[in-house]
């Protein structure tokens, strides 16, 4: 199996998609329950968020090489 095709099964995965979203769901409630001076809380929140969405970019730039590599081939 190619690392595009797995990620594209991983990105429909309903596992994945709902530990992502639990994830996510932790770090907001982090950041929205943090008191005014616990800045550090929140900019840990902030780096985890980005950390999750950066897995997703890349995760979302494997599987459209498989769709890229398609289209190439069409054209050739």
């Amino acid at each position: 199996m190619s690392k595009a095709t797995w990620a594209e099964i991983l990105l429909k995965d309903e596992n994945f998609q709902e530990m992502m979203q639990e994830l996510r769901s932790m770090e907001i409630a982090k950041f929205a329950t943090s008191d005014y001076g616990q800045s550090e809380v929140r900019e840990s929140a902030y780096r985890q968020l980005r950390a999750l969405d950066s897995i997703e970019t890349y995760l979302e730039g494997l599987a459209s090489e498989k769709l890229i590599e398609e289209k190439r081939l069409k054209i050739l």
